[in-house]
């Protein structure tokens, strides 16, 4: 297992512990699981606010931990005093503390609402088996077990 960054830490975080403040798309969320599986390593760390463990960047990949059944996934930790954040829809105002909220009451953007401007410097990286992230038991986040829109189709585990 590697990880490497510049300035802000790395850590391993059970996903379920993380909060989501907007949905994520379920096609682009099979097509990453699928790609994630295939490579047997993660590579991209979570970009996550520390305080209430935020997701910032990374709603897609954190869909895919948990449906993956891993109880850790690389997290970078960070801040709002060093990330930006906007809409990316002209129908909602964002702030970190719209997200704050978000997260905590479960009422989530849609796919997509929010672009958070992480600094350049911060090209971290990571090369962390999927073996050694995995979880026994079946993950409790029902959200990330139908990644497809039609449960039926599954992505392949």
């Amino acid at each position: 297992m590697t990880i490497t960054q510049q300035k802000w830490p790395i850590v391993l975080i059970d996903p379920h512990r993380l909060r989501r403040h907007e949905e994520h798309d379920a096609a682009h969320a099979c097509a990453l699981h699928d790609a994630i599986l295939a490579a047997g390593v993660w590579t991209t760390p979570i970009i996550v606010e520390w305080e209430d463990l935020i997701v910032m960047d990374g709603h897609h990949r954190l869909s895919v931990a948990c449906a993956a059944g891993l109880s850790q996934v690389p997290c970078l930790m960070a801040d709002y005093q060093s990330v930006r954040v906007e809409s990316r829809r002209a129908e909602f105002v964002v702030t970190p503390n719209d997200i704050r909220q978000r997260a905590r009451t479960g009422l989530l953007y849609p796919p997509k609402t929010t672009r958070h401007h992480i600094p350049s410097e911060w090209n971290s990286c990571c090369a962390v088996e999927l073996a050694a992230l995995r979880k026994i038991t079946a993950p409790n986040c029902a959200w990330a077990h139908s990644l497809l829109p039609n449960p039926e189709d599954r992505c392949a585990v």
